[in-house]
Order: C-alpha cells, then structure tokens, then sequence
C-alpha cells in the first residue's frame, strides 16, 4: 500500500466565517487511510479552539502579523502593516523546517492574503507544490497575480469565482477548476429542534424570515430590512431575524448602527430581532421558515445550502455563485440585487402559501443531497491532491 499523502491545510483566519466552517468539516472527515492532514492555524483567537477539537490533525500554531479591527485605519494601520512583515517572514522560515521535517507534499492555501504571502514565501523555501482555493471575487495586487502564477492547481468554489478570474486575467485562468462548497447534511437536516421561536416570543401562526451572514453593506442587510417594512403592512405575521456581526472587517463600523436606527424609523421594533453572532445555526435554520440571502457578491452561499439542507425555502439573490444552487421556482426563489420591492413579493408569497414553503423545502433539500454534501466535495478535494502529487485517482 502506497504512503500516505501529507497534506498541509493554511488557515490564517482569525475570525469564524463560512472558510473556516469549510476547513473544520473538511478536515474530519478526510480520508486518513490515504491522507495525513496537518494545519497551520492562528496560535490566539476564537478560531482555535474550533480546530484543536479536530481528531487526527497535525496542528501548528502560527502567528501572521493579524491586528485588532480599531488598528487597520490611518497612520496605525500603515505602521501594523509594516510590522506584521517579520512575524510572517519568521512564521515562514519556522513552517519551512516543520515542512521538511513532516515530509509536507502539497500544500492547501485560501486566496485570503495572508495565507498567499505565507504560501509564496514557503514554495521559495521549500519547492512544495500548492494548490490555489478561490473563496472570493479576484483582487489585483502582486503577490496575488504571483500565486496565481506559481501555483499548481487552482480550483474555485462557484462557476462566477471562475469567470471572475477569467475577465481580469485573461485565457490564462481557464485552466481553474469548480469544486463546490459542501456542508455535513446530518448536522443541518429536517425536523431538528430549535429554541428559536422561544427565545423571541413568536406566536404559533408567526412566520420568521432570517438573515443569517456578516453584517455588511455587500450582504444586503438593508435591501432585507426595506422588504420587511414592504411584507409587515401587508402581513403583520410576519417577523425577520437578523443573525450575524460586523467582527471581521473594519471598514463597516457604522453599519450596524445604521441598520438599527433604519428598523426603528420603519416602525419595525418588536418585528425585527437582531441576534448577533450565532454558534448555534443549526438551532437558527430550524427555527425559521424562510431564509432570505441579500448578498450584492457572494462567492458562493455556504449559508443557503445549510438552510437548504434544513428543508427551509431560500430567497437569494442572482449574484455570484447563488443562482449555481437555486433553480428559481424549483427549490427557492432569486430576485435581483437591492431589488426589495421583487424580494417582498416573494416573501409575501411565501408568508401566505405554506404548502409551498413545504414543496420548496423539499426539493431544496434533495438538491443538497445531490450536489452539495461535505462528503462530495472531500472527494473532490482528494482526487485533486492524488492528481497533484502524480498518483492515479480513486473511482
């Protein structure tokens, strides 16, 4: 039996979002009879913790120069960027021996900065070849265009990601593979309990409308919050619940407080929960009836796949990887970006008609079970690892 193939997994995120929840499942459930999977993490923060618990993981604990929100502005925020050049200059050479030592043969890098500088820096050390994981639309910077250019493999999470890279690169990216996100269709199901409808004091005949993301101008928020007040004068029943915080970026500071202040100049107190950052979704997907996505970009959708799995009827947007998920009118619904006007006649249809919420949940949960598992994407995942290091791939 051939050795097993050793597999480093880069994740410098220091905050919970839709890559790290894609990291953690994948990483359980990795075939270890034909892999032995090793991570570099961030050594501090909430993220750790989420990683340590994983069985049967080499970890190493780096350090890549991350800053506090409040510091990535002005004249501090130039001066913190200088500095974090030699935590990841000496994260680099460490990871380099750890790398060698292990017998590292890939490595598995996002399209998060960070994680292209390290994994830049690593390949010149090291010669370990990499692969590029596209999570977002391309941003053009140099280490950028050189990690795309020095990588082995490139593989995106949407068709859209791949076209992205394809109108600002040119012919050269359509050597990208699409590899779907997937999510673990037994943690996300029908008929899972939820306190949701407890905690916010709903009545039985009550129907909750989430939006569950980071709150931010490109997730849609308001477009939600304008097609609440649109639903509610027509349909009182009608509640919304927003899921989510403004902890991962600095650039939205006054945000949050914007959308507040927007609920209450529409009369929507009492009609509008905001929850904050939520561990549990998969008490929240239960809970609610519908689920609306608002995104103006978005990669792919991690969140409308959960809630599909859930049985739960999905309103997105035709933005990004999101019509690649819902076919419209078969397992959700898609409305036009800011359009809330579109969006609240969906939802009022949704709100009036629950033999449909049921037939869309349905059908969406089978396109989960079709197209979207963690499982699927493993596979994937490790057919391109075998390709990658020359062994001939499973069927």
């Amino acid at each position: 039996m051939a050795d097993k193939i050793k597999v480093l997994l880069l994740d410098t995120n220091d905050a919970f979002g839709g890559v790290v929840r894609g990291h953690t499942m994948f990483l359980r459930i990795t075939d270890r009879a034909r892999f032995e999977m090793y991570a570099a993490v961030l050594g501090h923060g909430a993220v750790l913790p989420r990683f340590l618990e994983i069985p049967n993981v080499t970890f190493w604990k780096i350090e890549v120069g991350t800053k506090p929100a409040q510091w990535c502005v002005g004249w501090r925020g130039r001066l913190v960027e200088a500095w974090s050049v030699v935590p990841l200059a000496w994260t680099a050479l460490r990871l380099a021996v750890l790398c060698r030592r292990a017998g590292i043969q890939l490595i598995h890098s996002s399209d998060k900065k960070r994680s292209l500088l390290l994994v830049l820096l690593l390949h010149k050390l090291t010669g370990i070849p990499y692969l590029y994981h596209i999570h977002n639309n391309y941003i053009d910077y140099p280490a950028n265009r050189q990690a795309l250019e020095r990588a082995s493999l490139i593989f995106a999470n949407s068709g859209e990601m791949r076209r992205d890279f394809i109108h600002w690169l040119g012919p050269t990216m359509e050597r990208i593979r699409v590899v779907y996100n997937g999510m673990d269709a037994e943690r996300f199901r029908p008929g899972l309990p939820s306190t949701l409808r407890q905690e916010l004091g709903a009545a039985p005949d009550d129907v909750l409308i989430g939006i569950s993301s980071r709150l931010a101008p490109d997730k849609g928020q308001e477009t939600f919050l304008q097609a609440a007040a649109l639903v509610i004068a027509q349909e009182p029943r009608a509640r919304f619940v927003v899921v989510g915080d403004d902890a991962i970026f600095s650039d939205n500071a006054d945000y949050v407080p914007m959308l507040r202040k927007m609920a209450a100049e529409k009369g929507l107190a009492g009609r509008v929960h905001f929850l904050g950052f939520r561990s549990d979704m998969s008490n929240i997907y239960p809970g609610l009836d519908i689920l609306v996505n608002a995104a103006w970009r978005e990669a792919f959708g991690l969140v409308v796949v959960e809630a599909m799995a859930c049985a739960k009827p999905v309103v997105g947007t035709q933005a990004g990887g999101i019509p690649e998920i819902i076919t419209h009118g078969q397992d959700g619904f898609l409305f036009p970006v800011r359009d809330a006007h579109r969006l609240a006649e969906l939802l009022l249809d949704l709100v009036r008609q629950p033999e449909l919420r049921q037939r869309l949940g349905v059908a969406a949960r089978q396109t989960v079970l079709d197209r979207f598992t963690i499982q699927r994407q493993v596979r994937d995942h490790e057919a391109l690892y075998e390709e990658l290091v020359g062994r001939p791939m499973k069927t």
